[in-house]
């Protein structure tokens, strides 16, 4: 099989249709304002422009004291700490769509104070409100994203978020490269950065307007009609106005019988019976993936590179960053074509055996790893490397599973008690780090130990507690938690219930080149328990 002929057998190549592409495209541009902010400031305190501009200066000496960089490193993550704790009631008043113009009205807010109050701290106070809308983002838009995509490619839908995160992150690094080059004795050397940030939210919001709300949220609330509308727009040029209608019943079908079967709707419910096996699985991985190094690396990467001898870190870093995109652009073929199980174990096992090797080599060789030389040089391949399994694994995965394990009727709770746990733990890892590598642990490069040690430890959680949630609809999903089918027989279980009606049928109208006219109307009653069979062919139709 040639190469063009084994990607045209990937999901994404055979459900994705123009229409669910550009809705995706357009959801996911809330990402790069999240991707702008984490990166540009590591290079913007190192400009002395701005450490003039915005500095402590004392008889003419500008500097940034270390107490106003500790205080600045931690304020945004307190932010997006603080959006994850006010997302659900939010998202659940407004829905998802209309959660997304808060989220740009408090990133405008933010942008606002940052460029317009003269001081260091006007701009830390301007993150943190920046901060508290991309926390809020954070929860809706992957569950957004979920909601809106057929079973077969909802992981590559997903991580369509966290790939322009990436492209959000090499935006703000070449425009402070570009912009510090252009004018290093002017306030635009640091300036045009928070700038660039303004055109998120306005593209964002004049694109909200003509994309549909969640057609499952709308079902839970009651609104039928609005739902089979905005069902009929998502499925438009794909499905006939009769498979609509199936999809739309089924829906309507599944959500009630979960409402009525498993009543659940506050925040203690997220932690009993089926429901709180699901929020520990999201809640698991979001800790791993932060303490496997993804926090670590985010604020020390290029501190970390020079301990381990790497010339020009800075340069490095960079390059990291693109084998981030390039892990991530794999996630999109990859996360559905294998399912999120085996890329997790997989990544988690390869993101051990580097730390462990790097740190190994660095901190016990006698007289260490000269700069630049053959070791440096092994270490830097081995950490490219890691960064594209960190993020064809866990960047990726850990927030498709963190979207679609939660049921519908807490999916907002659920969603915001793990990205407050995960954000939190960044916050934890980035005041703590310092204090291990240097007084009073002292461990140095060795540090990698830990982390290495925590993505073992994913790998095992995942073989043991996390399903194989792709190909499911989340539907059929909430019938294999009810039925408490351990984690390593998901993906070989044969439901019977609407769920997997749903499967069959989300995929089929999300499918514009396999189709099947139903020969005459069913009845669906609640008692009816169809089969989950393989979709055949009908005389005289093709599937292309």
């Amino acid at each position: 099989m040639g190469f063009y002929e084994y990607f045209a057998t990937l999901p994404v190549f055979k459900e994705l249709t123009p229409r669910l592409l550009g809705m995706y495209m357009f959801l996911s541009i809330g990402a790069i304002n999240f991707g702008l902010d984490n990166n540009y400031w590591g290079g913007m305190i190192t400009l002395q422009k701005f450490i003039n501009d915005r500095g402590q200066c004392v008889n003419g000496e500008c500097t940034i004291p270390s107490s106003w960089l500790s205080a600045a490193s931690g304020s945004p993550t307190a932010g997006l700490a603080i959006g994850a704790m006010i997302a659900s009631p939010i998202i659940e008043k407004l829905g998802r769509k209309g959660a997304v113009s808060i989220i740009c009205a408090l990133a405008f807010i933010g942008m606002i104070i940052m460029n317009a109050v003269p001081s260091f701290w006007g701009i830390m106070v301007g993150r943190i409100i920046n901060g508290v809308s991309m926390g809020i983002e954070a929860n809706n838009i992957p569950m957004y994203m979920a909601e809106l995509s057929p079973p077969s490619i909802r992981g590559s839908m997903i991580n369509m978020y966290q790939w322009w995160l990436f492209i959000g992150a090499i935006i703000a690094k070449v425009v402070i490269f570009k912009s510090n080059d252009a004018w290093p004795n002017s306030q635009w050397a640091w300036r045009t950065v928070l700038i660039v940030q303004f055109a998120v939210p306005i593209l964002l919001l004049g694109v909200i307007v003509y994309l549909p709300e969640s057609p499952r949220f709308l079902v839970k609330k009651r609104r039928f009609e609005d739902a089979r509308k905005s069902l009929d727009f998502i499925r438009r040029g794909a499905a006939t106005e009769d498979e609509i209608e199936e999809e739309f019943q089924l829906t309507r079908l599944a959500v009630e019988e979960q409402q009525e079967n498993h009543k659940a709707n506050t925040y203690l419910d997220c932690f009993k019976g089926t429901n709180g096996r699901r929020l520990m699985i999201a809640v698991v991985c979001q800790l791993i993936e932060q303490l496997s190094g993804n926090a670590f690396m985010t604020n020390y990467a290029v501190i970390f590179m020079a301990q381990v001898g790497i010339n020009n870190p800075l340069r490095s870093n960079i390059a990291t960053i693109c084998m981030g995109i390039a892990g991530s652009t794999l996630a999109f073929f990859f996360s559905d074509k294998f399912g999120r199980r085996p890329l997790m174990i997989g990544t988690a096992l390869g993101m051990w055996v580097g730390l462990w090797v790097i740190s190994g080599i660095v901190g016990y060789l006698p007289g260490g790893v000269p700069p630049g030389g053959a070791l440096s040089q092994f270490c830097l391949f081995l950490l490219l490397i890691w960064s594209l399994f960190s993020n064809l694994g866990w960047g990726s995965c850990v927030w498709i599973v963190t979207a679609e394990t939660p049921t519908l009727q807490l999916r907002e709770k659920s969603m915001s008690i793990t990205t407050f746990i995960s954000f939190l733990s960044v916050v934890i890892v980035t005041y703590i780090s310092p204090f291990i590598q240097n007084d009073p642990g002292y461990l140095g490069v060795r540090i990698g130990f830990i982390w290495g040690a925590f993505s073992l430890l994913g790998a095992v959680f995942v073989y043991f507690c996390v399903p194989e949630l792709s190909g499911r609809s989340l539907e059929e999903l909430d019938e294999l938690f009810n039925e408490k089918v351990s984690a390593r027989k998901f993906h070989g279980y044969v439901c019977s219930g609407t769920g997997a009606r749903i499967t069959e049928v989300e995929d089929k109208n999300a499918n514009m080149h396999a189709h099947i006219i139903q020969g005459k109307d069913k009845e669906l009653s609640r008692d009816e328990k169809t089969p989950r069979t393989k979709i055949e062919e009908p005389a005289g139709t093709s599937i292309v």
